[in-house]
C-alpha cells in the first residue's frame, strides 16, 4: 500500500527535519491536510486548535494506511463501486460534537464520534464519497486518560471505528456489535494495537 501526503508548499519542505518529523505539515497548514492512497483519498479537518498536538503523535502516512486498510479489508455492507474512494475526517471540539448529536440524532450531548454516510457520486472527478467523520475532542482525550491507553491508539482505534460506520456497519444489537468489533480488533491489530475491547 502506498500513501501519499500532500500539503501546501514550504520552503522547508525538502530539509531533512521535516524527514524526521512526519507531523510539520500542521506547522505550515495547520488546519487541512490531504492523505492520498491508492485508491481514493481522506481529507483531515482541523477546526480547534486543541487537536494539533494530538495529530503530532500520529503517523500520518501510517494513518492514510490504516483507512486504506480499512476500505479494502474484505466484504463490506455497502458494494463500493469502481471509483476512487474519498472521505473527510473533521477534528472539532465536545460544544459541536453536542450541537451535531441533537441536530441529526436528536441526543442532545457531546460524543466521541459521529459518522455520517453519503454515498454521493462525483462523475466528473470519478470519485465516490464514503462519507464524514467527526471527532470530539475533549471526550476522546478524557477516555483515554480514564482507560490509561495512548492517545494515539484510541484515535485510530476511532477512525477505524468511524470509517467502518461509513461501510455500513452497525451496533445496534450484540450480534452487529460483534461483527464491528471483530473487525476493528483484526484491523487493529495489523498495526500492533492493542485490542481495545479488552482494556
Amino acid at each position: 500500500m502506498h500513501t501519499e501526503i500532500l500539503e501546501a508548499s514550504s520552503e522547508e519542505s525538502d530539509s531533512p527535519e521535516s524527514d524526521t518529523h512526519y507531523n510539520t505539515y500542521f506547522e505550515n497548514n495547520d488546519s487541512f491536510v490531504l492523505l492520498k492512497f491508492k485508491d481514493g483519498e481522506a481529507s483531515i479537518s482541523i477546526l480547534e486548535k486543541c487537536w494539533l498536538a494530538i495529530f503530532h503523535l500520529i503517523d500520518m502516512k501510517e494513518l492514510g494506511v490504516i483507512i486504506e486498510t480499512v476500505i479494502n479489508f474484505s466484504s463490506h455492507p455497502i458494494i463500493l463501486p469502481n471509483k476512487r474512494t474519498t472521505l473527510s475526517i473533521v477534528a472539532t471540539d465536545d460544544a459541536h460534537m453536542c450541537k451535531l448529536n441533537a441536530d441529526f440524532r436528536n441526543k442532545p450531548v457531546p460524543t466521541n464520534i459521529l459518522s455520517f454516510s453519503d454515498g454521493s457520486i462525483d462523475h466528473t472527478e470519478d470519485e465516490f464519497h464514503l462519507g464524514d467523520i467527526f471527532l470530539g475532542y475533549e471526550i476522546i482525550n478524557k477516555e483515554a486518560k480514564t482507560k490509561n491507553i495512548p492517545l494515539k491508539n484510541h484515535l485510530n482505534h476511532l477512525i477505524v471505528h468511524g470509517v467502518l460506520h461509513l461501510l455500513g456497519y452497525e451496533h445496534e444489537d450484540e450480534l452487529q456489535a460483534q461483527i464491528m468489533e471483530n473487525k476493528e480488533k483484526k484491523i487493529l491489530g495489523i498495526f500492533n494495537i492493542p485490542n481495545p475491547y479488552s482494556l
